[in-house]
């Protein structure tokens, strides 16, 4: 597509080989096609399926004045000219010129890309040959080397510099330079550059699919982009050192880029932009002088339900975007304010037909081409084979009145059954076509929700329930944290006894010396407590007949009821290794004796037996050395003697 002065435009079908033209604003398509053949052209009566050449596979349109410029690239490798002057000119037909390459001179693959560059022309053939062509007298100029079986796919050109770009299907781009301004004389000395592709590994893609030259700074400078690939690539060339400096710019959180489009300038006070939609329906603008800041400048949503952006267009003033629906969407290039949305012109019945064959579009035509005018109020959108012209301009009051034809009303056409019942299927077929498109469009619009919750429904849970779940969790890993810090002491403990068969004789201590036997007189039952180091109160057992004796239940243990050594003042002294032994026959769980070696472990790591209890015709030896300690050491002993004691009573 392509604008030609008084808004007339040219539009070209590789489908059918031929280019229409139109003036957009009044609806009129002129007569005659301008096709590839060269037989009858301007001259056929507008029907595609007459008029075509099937063999098209490249098609480049430009314009001179009122003369319209086209080349041809064909599937044998032919290369076409075409001229037609006065091209929009609806009072007459147009005598176009249509002119070929020699054999000779010709690729020997297909044509694959065409390019216009002023009065010369650029193809790529699958054959890897660049050719560079003088239009007036169709004829090629140069030619490169072959790097065959490597196709060439794309082209770009800066021929004011001297520089021609080829894209290979490899992803190696190679750049010749050294061409003259005189190019119809052919170059004298064109050196290459092969530049290796910069994308690694054997599932990703190495299809280019943007291929640019910017030629507006001090050195020139490539921009590359691949087909699936979030990223784009800037080679800065030095031609008279054969070096080449790789930059990547992208963000690989707005999906992978569909469309590309550079706004390159060399004007003081301007930057050179690039604009990218993905495949996510995300617009990035990048700001192309500064390589170092390889993330967008800015970046917005322009379409809510993910669909991909396929077409870019760019004036200073309006950012227009197209999606693969058919909706346009016009922007502010200052603010990214959105200002207005086009609706798809196909309108939703031109699938039915196809429909009731068995052959269901999934989507309505894409945007492909996007075209503002160059006093930057007129947009030109071409959505699949339609085009959509809109002009910015002052409305008539009261509005466009449609055209009618004065005098008797027409009577109502019959409408037979045949026409009622296809009329029906037809709108049957669109009703679940309108179904499909809003299920595929509410899945794109909240797949990423769906995944979540199918992850939550794996677990049984939903997004609540998950955090309490969560918080649930946490509360369980303290109380465990808590619990382990302390030792529940609750429960029973035997008490003393008078007969000797109940309670067994113990050995006295080897740390004890014997002393004179005393009688102690029997007293009351009772108990009492004493108030340990740490104000923990422990019940101590009465020397009288009764046989069970329960303490409280105390909740706060002290953490030497760990396995874990600790360095707080509650840890058991230094003088536990005057505890009294353990008797082997006590405890069948077995006993050990403390000692100066093993005091830094905690007393209540093993359970330990019970101290010889004096019985009213007993007494028990101690050491005059121990008569003048202070009641802390016997307190202690007495609460161990009472944990074993409760420790006995649950094992018999």
């Amino acid at each position: 597509m392509h604008l030609m002065p008084a808004h007339g435009l040219i539009t070209s079908s590789l489908q059918y080989g031929v280019v229409s033209r139109s003036l957009p604003f009044t609806g009129r398509i002129l007569r005659g096609y301008l096709d590839a053949a060269g037989s009858g052209t301007g001259l056929g009566i507008g029907n595609p399926n007459t008029e075509f050449t099937p063999n098209v596979s490249a098609c480049a349109l430009g314009s001179d004045g009122g003369t319209a410029k086209i080349v041809w690239g064909f599937r044998n490798g032919e290369v076409a000219f075409t001229s037609a002057n006065k091209a929009m000119d609806a009072s007459s037909r147009s005598a176009a010129k249509f002119s070929r390459c020699t054999v000779g001179d010709q690729h020997l693959g297909a044509v694959l890309d065409v390019l216009w560059d002023g009065m010369n022309v650029i193809t790529a053939g699958g054959d890897g040959r660049v050719k560079v062509w003088d239009s007036k007298k169709s004829r090629c100029v140069w030619t490169s080397d072959s790097h065959f079986p490597d196709e060439c796919v794309k082209v770009a050109t800066a021929l004011s510099k001297g520089i021609v770009a080829g894209a290979m299907r490899s992803g190696q781009v190679v750049v010749w330079s050294g061409f003259t301004p005189d190019i119809p004389d052919g170059p004298t000395s064109v050196t290459g550059i092969t530049i290796p592709c910069p994308i690694h590994g054997d599932d990703a893609s190495r299809e280019i699919s943007s291929l640019h030259i910017d030629n507006c700074g001090p050195s020139p400078a490539l921009l590359v982009a691949f087909t699936d690939n979030a990223l784009f690539y800037r080679f800065d060339l030095d031609l008279s050192a054969g070096a080449v400096e790789c930059f990547h710019f992208g963000d690989p959180a707005l999906g992978a880029i569909t469309s590309l489009t550079p706004f390159f300038t060399n004007q003081p006070g301007e930057y050179s932009l690039i604009v990218t939609g993905t495949q996510l329906g995300c617009v990035g603008i990048y700001d192309w002088t500064d390589p170092n800041h390889s993330l967008p400048a800015y970046k917005f949503e322009a379409y809510e339900d993910g669909t991909s952006v396929t077409a870019l267009a760019w004036n200073g003033i309006t950012l227009v975007t197209g999606c693969a629906r058919g909706t346009t969407k016009a922007w502010d290039a200052l603010t990214l304010e959105h200002l207005r949305t086009f609706p798809t012109p196909v309108p939703r019945k031109r699938v039915t037909t196809a429909a009731l064959l068995g052959v269901l579009h999934a989507e309505d035509p894409a945007v492909r081409q996007i075209v503002l005018g160059p006093e930057k109020e007129v947009l030109l959108v071409a959505v699949g084979d339609r085009v959509m012209a809109w002009r910015a301009g002052p409305v008539p009051k009261g509005g466009f009145k449609t055209r009618s034809t004065p005098g008797k009303k027409k009577e109502r056409a019959v409408t037979s059954k045949y026409h009622q019942q296809l009329e029906m299927h037809q709108a049957i077929v669109e009703s679940r076509h309108l179904l499909e498109e809003e299920s595929s469009r509410v899945q794109r619009a909240y797949g990423r929700e769906r995944e979540q919750r199918a992850r939550l429904e794996t677990l049984g849970l939903d997004e609540v329930e998950a955090v309490e779940y969560v918080l649930m969790l946490s509360r369980e890993e303290a109380i465990e944290r808590e619990r382990s810090a302390s030792v529940i002491d609750e429960g029973v403990f035997e008490g003393d006894f008078d007969d000797g068969e109940s309670v067994p004789a113990r050995r006295a201590s080897p740390a004890r010396s014997a002393s004179p036997p005393s009688s102690a007189p029997s007293s009351p039952p009772r108990v009492s407590s004493v108030q340990s180091r740490d104000a923990r109160p422990i019940p101590r057992p009465s020397a009288s007949n009764s046989k069970i004796q329960v303490s409280p239940p105390f909740r706060a243990e002290p953490s030497e009821a760990l396995f874990v050594p600790s360095t707080s003042p509650r840890s058991i002294p230094p003088t536990a290794a005057h505890f009294p032994p353990i008797s082997s026959g006590t405890s069948p769980r077995g006993s050990a004796a403390a000692s100066p070696a093993k005091s830094t472990k905690s007393a209540w790591s093993t359970p330990l037996a019970r101290s010889p209890v004096p019985s009213p015709g007993t007494s028990v030896s101690r050491s005059s050395s121990f008569a003048a300690t202070d009641g802390m050491d016997e307190d202690l002993r007495l609460a161990i003697e009472l944990s074993l004691a409760e420790a006995h009573s649950r094992a018999s």
